[in-house]
């Protein structure tokens, strides 16, 4: 008759192994993950560990792949009915509530990409979101990728402070995120009529 550990061993399977990391990461932090910490979370031994995944690069790796996608659904659900400046400050909204959802994850998602052509594969529902909702502010299509991006750094800028908290205690935060999201998208729209600036 087998054992309860043997019989949870013999049910793990690389999404059960992925998930309880991500489970791991928001609650202790990307680095902070182990192929030991995750054994004992899953009460087996590290070896059975690698029937489901390579080694601890191929699961943070998993992590950044599955975080992406997360927020790519997110922001598209988010993007449905808007379109301009307006889509772009609900996309701005939506950044920042994954990063608040989910701030581990979102730490392990900007961090240099571990499967580099999976991760960008994984961010087309992002970027798709964010070219569509660029695009309508009639911005000609050489000059979307790089204004996506730069709304992008400019909100993860915000983003990442408020979850280090470094800013914690600051008065008046909200206004502050509104004159961000205010300055990232103006600029954006002013392009259309003042490509030179």
């Amino acid at each position: 008759m087998s054992s309860p550990a043997t019989e949870r061993r013999s049910r793990l399977d690389r999404e059960t192994v992925v998930v309880t990391a991500e489970t791991i990461v928001d609650r202790e932090g990307y680095d902070a993950l182990s192929m030991t910490l995750l054994a004992a979370e899953l009460d087996t031994r590290v070896s059975s560990l690698y029937n489901h995944v390579t080694n601890l690069e191929d699961l943070r790796a998993e992590i950044q792949l599955r975080a992406m996608r997360l927020l790519g659904r997110q922001v598209q659900r988010a993007a449905m009915g808007h379109a301009g400046a307006d889509g772009l400050r609900v996309l701005c909204h939506e950044l920042r509530a994954f990063a608040r959802a989910y701030p581990q994850r979102y730490a392990a998602l900007t961090r240099t990409p571990l499967d580099r052509e999976g991760f960008f594969a994984a961010a087309g529902d992002v970027i798709e979101a964010m070219g569509v909702m660029v695009r309508s502010t009639g911005l000609p299509e050489e000059r979307i990728l790089p204004t996506g991006m730069a709304i992008f750094s400019a909100l993860h800028g915000f983003v990442a402070l408020e979850s280090s908290g470094y800013f914690d205690g600051v008065p008046q935060l909200e206004e502050v995120f509104a004159q961000v999201v205010r300055g990232a998208v103006t600029a954006a729209v002013l392009e259309v009529t003042n490509p030179r600036a």
